[in-house]
C-alpha cells in the first residue's frame, strides 16, 4: 500500500479500528472501518486476518511493538512485509527506518505526558520522518496541535481516548486525520450523529 492510498482510505472514513481480540477483529470486517489497526495478537496468526482483511478492502497495520511472536527488528519488519501487512505503528525511530526501507506505511506514536516529552519526542520523530505521527492520547491533540505543527509536518493521529462521535468530530477539526478507537459504535457510520455524518 503507498502513503497515498493510505491517505485516500484514512479521508474516506474518519475513524480507524482500534483491534486488541478477535471479536474486535470480526467486528470491524463488517464495520464502516477502511483502516484497521491491530494492537495485540501473534504474529504467527496474521495471514488468515491479513486475507480476510483484504478481502474485505481493508488496509492492515499492525503495532510491532505489541504483537507477540515477531522481533523488533529489521528482519521481523520483514516478515511482516513479506506476509502482506500494509503498515507498523511503533515508538521506536530504528523500526520506523526499517518499515520505510520495506516500503511499508509508517505510524509512529508520541506519548504527551508534558510540554517537555512533546518538545523532544517530537524532535525525535522529526529525525526518523515517518509517513504519520500518532498522537496519545489522542483527546488532547486540540490543545497541543499548534506546537506540534511547528514541530512535525504530519499527518496526525489521534489515538487513546476517543470514545463518542463528538470527540471524533473536535480532533478532526483541530486537524486529524484520522482517529483511532476501540469503540464499536465509531466503527458504524450508523452509530454516528449527525455532525460526524456530515464529516464523513
Amino acid at each position: 500500500m503507498t502513503k497515498q492510498e493510505f491517505l485516500r482510505l484514512a479521508r474516506l472514513f474518519p475513524v480507524a479500528a482500534a483491534i486488541k481480540s478477535n471479536e474486535d477483529f470480526l467486528f470491524a470486517l463488517d464495520s464502516d472501518v477502511h483502516l484497521l489497526f491491530l494492537l495485540k495478537g501473534d504474529a504467527l496468526q496474521l495471514v488468515p486476518l491479513l486475507d480476510k482483511a483484504h478481502q474485505h478492502g481493508k488496509g492492515v497495520v499492525v503495532h510491532i511493538d505489541l504483537v507477540s511472536g515477531i522481533g523488533k527488528d529489521r528482519a521481523g519488519i520483514q516478515y511482516l512485509h513479506d506476509l502482506g501487512v500494509d503498515g507498523i505503528i511503533t515508538s521506536r525511530s530504528q523500526l520506523v527506518a526499517a518499515g520505510k526501507a520495506e516500503g511499508l506505511i509508517t505510524i509512529q506514536r508520541l506519548l504527551l505526558l508534558d510540554d517537555y516529552g512533546l518538545e523532544t519526542g517530537a524532535h525525535t520523530i522529526a529525525r526518523a520522518a515517518p509517513d504519520l505521527v500518532e498522537i496519545l492520547p489522542g483527546i488532547i491533540l486540540p490543545e497541543v496541535i499548534s506546537l506540534l505543527r511547528q514541530l512535525l509536518p504530519g499527518p496526525f493521529i489521534a489515538g487513546g481516548f476517543i470514545r463518542t462521535a463528538g470527540d471524533v468530530a473536535h480532533v478532526q477539526a483541530a486537524g486529524a486525520l484520522l482517529s483511532s478507537s476501540s469503540t464499536y459504535e465509531l466503527w458504524k457510520k450508523g452509530g454516528h450523529n449527525s455532525s460526524l455524518r456530515s464529516l464523513v
